[in-house]
Parts: C-alpha cells; sequence; structure tokens
C-alpha cells in the first residue's frame, strides 16, 4: 500500500507538471502578441511628433519599460515551459568560450556600469560544443543577477578552468549572496533571492539556466564565493572537438 500511494504520488506530481507547464504554455503564446503590440505603440508614443509635454512624455517612457519588462516575463514562462517539455533543440557548435563570455558583457553592459568586472580565461582552453544563443543567455541572466543584487561599485569576476573531463566557469560578486540552507530552492520556478523585494522579476531566471546547462549535459551550482558574496558554478563537459585538417599536408597535395 505504501509503494502504491507513492507510485500514484508521483503521477499525480508529473501530471500536474506536465498541465502547468501546458498552461504557462498557452497563456505566454496568446500574451505576446498585444504585449508585443503595446511595446511598439508606447515607443512610437515616446518618438511622436510633436514632442509630448513632459508630463505625458514621462508617462510614455514609463509605459514603454513596464510593457518591456512585461513582455520579457511572458517569453520567460514561454520559454520555461519549452524547455521543461523538449520543444527546445539545441543549435550545438564547437566554440570559444570567451567569445560567448564576451558576447554577454556587450550585452548587459548598462547592467554592469557601475560594478567592476574582471574577467580570467586561459587563452588555451579547448574548443567547447555549445548553443551560443541559449549559454549566452544563461551568462547575461546571472551577470545581471549580481548587477541587481550588488550595490554600485561591487566586484564581480568570471573565471573559467580546467576539471578533469569539465570546463568550470564561474560567476562571483561580494555581495550578500544567497540566505544558508537556500541554495538548491534558488534554481526552483519562482522562486526568488529575496522574498519580499522591490526588484522586477518571477524568479524564473536561474530555473531556465539550470535547464539549459542541463541540456547540454553540464551542472549549474552555487557556492559562497571567494569575495563574500554569491559564486554561480557552471561545468560543462569537454567533449572531443573534430580534429583540424594538416595544412602542410593539404600543401602538398595542391602542389
Amino acid at each position: 500500500m505504501h509503494y502504491i500511494d507513492v507510485a500514484q504520488g508521483a503521477l499525480v506530481s508529473m501530471e500536474t507538471e506536465r498541465l502547468r507547464n501546458s498552461l504557462l504554455a498557452a497563456l505566454s503564446h496568446d500574451l505576446r502578441t498585444p504585449l508585443t503590440l503595446l511595446v511598439g505603440l508606447s515607443e512610437s508614443l515616446t518618438r511622436s511628433k510633436p514632442v509630448l509635454p513632459v508630463a505625458q512624455l514621462n508617462m510614455a517612457h514609463a509605459l514603454h519599460g513596464e510593457a518591456l519588462r512585461m513582455s520579457a516575463l511572458v517569453a520567460n514562462l514561454l520559454d520555461m515551459a519549452r524547455l521543461q517539455s523538449g520543444e527546445v533543440k539545441l543549435q550545438l557548435e564547437w566554440q570559444v568560450l570567451e567569445e560567448a563570455v564576451g558576447t554577454a558583457l556587450r550585452l548587459t553592459s548598462s547592467s554592469l556600469s557601475n560594478h567592476i568586472v574582471t574577467t580570467s580565461i586561459p587563452v588555451d582552453l579547448p574548443l567547447i560544443r555549445f548553443d551560443a544563443v541559449l549559454l549566452e543567455r544563461v551568462l547575461c541572466s546571472l551577470l545581471e543577477n549580481a548587477a541587481k543584487y550588488t550595490v554600485p561599485g561591487s566586484s564581480i569576476d568570471i573565471c573559467a578552468a580546467l576539471r578533469g573531463p569539465w570546463v568550470r566557469l564561474t560567476i562571483a560578486d561580494n555581495g550578500p549572496g544567497v540566505a544558508p540552507g537556500r541554495e538548491e530552492e534558488m534554481f526552483e520556478k519562482f522562486t526568488r533571492g529575496e522574498r519580499e523585494s522591490a526588484r522586477s522579476g518571477v524568479g524564473l531566471g536561474l530555473a531556465i539556466c539550470r535547464a539549459i546547462v542541463e541540456a547540454h549535459g553540464g551542472r549549474i551550482s552555487y557556492a559562497r564565493s571567494d569575495l563574500g558574496g554569491a559564486a554561480f558554478i557552471i561545468t560543462l563537459p569537454l567533449g572531443q572537438p573534430p580534429s583540424t585538417p594538416d595544412l602542410d599536408m593539404d600543401t602538398r597535395n595542391t602542389v
């Protein structure tokens, strides 16, 4: 009877999760079109001719900002549902990790403008097979979190190193970190770093990060950083990069 109850409980839990993902996907999909229209209309208001009076212009900018934020939240909901349903197909290619880090830093430059960012990535780090768009999204999310939950002037360190058959990438800061006992809870859906916070978000960022990293066959975890704050550690498998052709042999064959 005990094992029957356990099996039935697991089945109900799986079905509940499936239904929730389906509902989130349907709801997010239906909201995307009106939100996209709202973003466009609000942006048009900010650029209208003749220029709006100051009070109305400020309201138009506020409307545009909130529409963008809501659109991003809905996109996260839809992406989370797609990742968990297996609908997202990875575009895997052998690439340089440093380039993905550089792209993420450029995309988050405005958020990081008041922070001290340092990077340490070995020049001889081997190629890694990953989906550049998705991995850059993970890095952007972690960097924006580091900027969001630390005060201006804080330090953010990005470093990479080989660990056996893995590449370990760490993003660390000197902020308050995560409360003890919540290290794993942070990666669950709809969980936020601060339970009651004025900061925007619905607590999907780290859940999406974990889903993306695990889809690559890797792992993501939290640890206390050497700087005293939070450290998010991504480990990705090295794999076996394709061998490069022998250029000298090609030249001899051509001659």
